[in-house]
């Protein structure tokens, strides 16, 4: 880590103060400014990093959205020091987050900003559900209201689920030798295998998910993808799909006790012949009449229906190499999933169905009830359906299918990307941040104030495409 030790340092690096008035005006906003005394001591300071690879690590005690300004201290600088935050990628955050105390955990799922492939996901419990509004109660932000045009999906969970986005070093995976380190090297935000043996780790994967990752490598692909895994210690358990890539050829088998092995796909994969790198994306529908499939590079390569991998309990994700030549995975990401194949548009295979059918409701016995959702009152949803009026507890839903039409929402420039500690993000415009809250807008909810102890890091400058490389690493150098 590179940290500066005074503030000569630090405009030697590019990152310059801001001019002496603006600073001013930044430190006069943040109220009240705590003396360098004053600051909460924290277990571990934040770590602040930038585009030419500074690392600061400090307190944040202020930041502007609009002025693009941010407000540390910091042991290795004299003072208060402003800075501008315009090369910023990110900013870690140590705080402790709250678990909220329900008998249900409803997780909205936001459309994607234009032609991104990211989802904010917003988690509490389920207050009400209108074809105007979603209200959802959290810990964080107190009472969420969310525009429904805005949301895709509406999930239901009887306990908090925690799905994954990484690597961001080896935490939580382990090596089925006993030896992560000697034989995985994590750096840049990714891992790069060092020979044959497997890394794995336990995951949350929804009932519809998308589970994706950029592999890359120096002579060949030659790797399996598990997931649905029962054993994180084999290369080979007994239950779950197999992904095989080898060289040009992709293979997915799935592994069930007590039934027979499936050969989902097999396929000859052309765009894989002269490639370095490719990324795959597994598109799952749980249930049994839902559509699954495998993208690489947002090509489709091939689907399946009719298993019921709600059956499939097992929660090990592997990454398993099969020579000794190195590979490198990055942007691994395991997330809620609206249910719409790429190449698909609303109403073609999986969709929710319609307005005059109503909603699809699915509940935790498999059952499933087309209806509305008239209110929810102490936890009880009132439904009506065309056989009559039905109450159901909240807590045995699992997912409330959302007819209509869905908005996008606009990208701003202020924009940040703040991290849960349990997996999944929000997208919003940074309006300031102190050293208990963030305060923020997106067109989803409106204006919201959130505890910053809900968040493990921020992401700034998120639509600066040139900023890619800082950010994630150019992989060049393994």
């Amino acid at each position: 880590m590179k940290l500066l030790p005074a503030i000569a340092s630090l405009i030697a690096a590019s990152l310059l103060a801001l001019p002496a008035q603006e600073a001013t005006d930044a430190r006069v906003k943040a109220e009240p400014q705590p003396s360098s005394n004053q600051v909460d001591a924290s277990p571990e300071p934040s770590i602040l990093s930038f585009a030419d690879e500074t690392k600061i690590s400090g307190f944040p005690t202020f930041i502007d959205g609009a002025k693009k300004s941010l407000t540390l201290q910091s042991p290795s600088l004299a003072g208060p020091t402003t800075l501008k935050t315009d090369r910023l990628l990110e900013m870690t955050l140590r705080g402790k987050p709250e678990k909220l105390d329900s008998d249900h955990y409803a997780i909205a799922t936001i459309k994607e900003h234009y032609q991104q492939n990211f989802h904010d996901t917003i988690r509490g419990r389920l207050i009400k559900l209108d074809d105007k509004e979603i209200i959802l109660e959290t810990w964080y932000a107190g009472r969420l209201t969310l525009k429904r045009k805005f949301v895709q999906s509406l999930d239901i969970y009887n306990q908090s689920p925690s799905f994954y986005e990484g690597p961001d070093g080896p935490e939580g995976w382990i090596s089925s030798s006993g030896d992560l380190e000697e034989h995985w090297t994590f750096r840049d935000r990714a891992m790069i295998s060092k020979g044959r043996t497997s890394a794995a780790r336990e995951v949350e994967i929804p009932e519809k998910a998308r589970i994706s990752f950029t592999a890359e490598w120096k002579s060949s692909p030659y790797f399996r993808i598990l997931f649905f895994s029962d054993d994180g210690k084999r290369s080979f358990p007994n239950t779950g799909y197999s992904l095989n890539v080898q060289r040009s050829y992709l293979a997915l088998y799935r592994h069930a006790q007590n039934a027979r092995n499936n050969d989902i796909i097999s396929e000859s994969i052309r765009s894989l012949y002269n490639a370095e790198s490719a990324t795959f994306t597994i598109y799952l529908d749980r249930t049994k009449k839902g559509t699954s499939a495998v993208y690489i590079d947002e090509s489709e390569i091939g689907t399946w229906t009719g298993t019921d991998d709600t059956l499939l309990e097992g929660k090990w994700l592997h990454l398993v190499p099969q020579n000794e030549n190195p590979i490198r995975f990055s942007k691994i990401s395991v997330a809620q999933w609206d249910g719409v194949l790429p190449t698909r548009k609303p109403g073609e295979g999986n969709d929710e169905g319609n307005d005059e059918q109503g909603q699809e409701i699915r509940l935790a016995n498999g059952d499933v009830v087309n209806g509305n959702v008239k209110a929810i009152d102490k936890g009880i949803a009132s439904l009506t359906t065309e056989y009559g009026d039905a109450y159901v507890p909240v807590k045995v839903m699992r997912s409330v299918g959302l007819n209509g039409p869905k908005d996008q929402v606009i990208m701003k420039e202020n924009d940040v990307r703040a991290w849960f500690h349990e997996g999944g993000y929000i997208t919003l415009k940074l309006e300031s941040l102190n050293q208990k809250t963030l305060t923020g807008y997106s067109q989803a909810w409106g204006e919201a104030e959130f505890d910053l102890n809900a968040f493990s890091r921020i992401e700034f400058n998120i639509w600066r495409p040139e900023l890619d490389a800082n950010r994630y690493g150019t992989g060049a150098d393994w």
